[in-house]
């Protein structure tokens, strides 16, 4: 997504005109040439430290203070009402720009900061009916179209959700969409009996997929207060009917596309793959509904999933080996480095990392996690498969421990290591069942203290109960950075 917005924005904004964008670019096209390029042979943790030469941070220092400068502003700190004579779209476009170079530069601290100015941007603009441009009372009009604008505010959106996920602070719960509008929209089911291209099934998936996430939400806090249980009913209709139209008109998109080159058949299998995702999720969200909603306590199990786990692997390996010549999971040549602002597979394996039970499909997840050195927005491979590694071991010795006492057992979870043998004590996991139900973890995730500059572990044995285990080795991912 990020180059094509550079690509529409080109014939309207000149970046030479533009200083910000004009220094941005060079800055971050330098940087992500570093990373591209010189970063192949860094693994682990230092795949996680980035560092920039003098250049890369001169240019990146003149983006900032040429987008300050109108304002007579002498720091770099940028706020809503930081910029004078610059435009809504400008603006906005550079604040992507320098969340991307922060995010190549591994400082997320300030990466999270660009993307919390950005929202709060949008969420000043206002649509101009009278002569059709979007406006903020702060900033000059846009000069680009609607359609670019909903371009830059799908980005926006992407990023916000990745920051609620990884911060988990009230300030970063996206409470209201891009341009103020509050999240309500209805389920989108209009859709072509024929998808046009991957770009447009991609997109309507999204739409599908916020939609689905917002009334959940809204659905799981009525039904839990005991209110509108018809509305819930109501409203999985709508999903009910929605789901299956996109998937029919994508099946035909499929069987269309069938003989075609490998960089569009990566496209079709990432969707696939998200596809999987949300279906899977439709039917956990089904059984947690009618649960609350009958008082019992929810039959689904993550472990009837597995096939639909497997596949998403397999796809995922798939892609890397047709975007790089070589498999991830099964080692070979060395992997190109890959940064991207769209949804990727990481987000989708780390779930089948976490939630899947099986130890040969979690740890071929984790291992593509590990040996593909992927930033899909702020989302880092390496990070992931660290976090998931830890959930595993966390798992699989309390199995042990479990099935050493003959039930469940309380742990001391900062005694885990990330361990990934599929030894847990003298227990060896061969089999989803051998996970009982009393020490999965509902959620494992790595959660950044900004104010604190520190990173933890947090993991939820149970819906009530959450456990943060302190990350000092990662506390530098959130340093102030500049």
């Amino acid at each position: 997504m990020f180059p094509i917005l550079l690509r529409e924005n080109s014939a309207r904004i000149n970046s030479q005109r533009e200083k910000t964008i004009w220094h941005a670019i060079i800055a971050l096209g330098s940087l992500h040439e570093h990373f591209v390029e010189k970063e192949q042979d860094l693994t682990g943790i230092e795949f996680l430290r980035r560092e920039q030469d003098a250049f890369t941070l001169h240019e990146y220092s003149t983006a900032i203070r040429a987008l300050l400068k109108p304002s007579g502003k002498t720091d770099d700190k940028i706020t809503a009402g930081s910029f004078g004579n610059v435009t809504v779209d400008v603006c906005l476009i550079s604040c992507i720009l320098f969340t991307c170079f922060e995010i190549l530069s591994g400082h997320y601290t300030s990466a999270v900061n660009h993307v919390r100015s950005g929202i709060k941007i949008l969420r000043d603009v206002y649509y101009d009916t009278s002569c059709g441009i979007f406006r903020h009372p702060h900033l000059l009009p846009s000069t680009v179209s609607n359609l670019e604008i909903a371009s830059i505010c799908k980005i926006f959106v992407y990023l916000h959700t990745q920051t609620s996920t990884l911060t988990r602070t009230e300030v970063d719960v996206p409470a209201h969409g891009p341009l103020g509008a509050p999240e309500t929209a209805p389920f989108p089911s209009d859709f072509p009996e024929l998808f046009t291209s991957i770009a447009e099934a991609a997109t309507s998936l999204a739409t599908l997929k916020r939609s689905y996430i917002i009334h959940y939400r809204n659905i799981m806090q009525a039904v839990s207060i005991g209110k509108a249980p018809e509305m819930s009913e109501y409203l999985f209709e709508q999903i009910g009917s929605s789901v299956p139209r996109w998937c029919a008109a994508f099946a035909r998109f499929e069987e269309s596309r069938r003989h075609v080159p490998d960089r569009e058949q990566n496209g079709l299998k990432i969707v696939k793959i998200h596809q999987l995702h949300m279906l899977m999720y439709y039917e956990y969200a089904r059984a947690s509904e009618r649960a609350i909603h009958r008082n019992e306590r929810s039959l689904f199990s993550w472990d009837d999933y597995n096939e639909q786990f497997a596949e998403i692997v397999s796809l995922a390996a798939s892609v890397v080996r047709n975007g790089y010549g070589a498999d991830a999971s099964l080692g070979g040549d060395q992997i190109q480095p890959f940064f991207c602002l769209d949804d990727g597979i990481l987000a989708p394996l780390y779930e089948v990392a976490t939630l899947c039970r099986d130890p040969t499909i979690r740890r071929r997840a984790v291992s593509i996690l590990r040996s593909a050195p992927r930033q899909e927005g702020l989302f880092n491979s390496h990070l992931l498969a660290m976090v998931a590694e830890k959930a595993i071991a966390i798992e699989e010795a309390a199995a042990a421990a479990a099935a050493a006492s003959s039930g469940s057992s309380a742990l001391n979870y900062n005694s885990i290591t990330t361990d990934t043998n599929q030894k847990a004590g003298n227990m060896i996991i061969m089999e989803s069942s051998q996970i009982p139900d009393s020490v999965r973890l509902v959620y494992a995730f790595p959660k950044f203290d900004l104010a604190q500059r520190k990173i933890s572990l947090t993991i939820g044995p149970s819906t009530k109960r959450e456990i943060d285990i302190p990350w000092p080795e990662l506390d530098f991912l959130v340093d102030a950075g500049r």
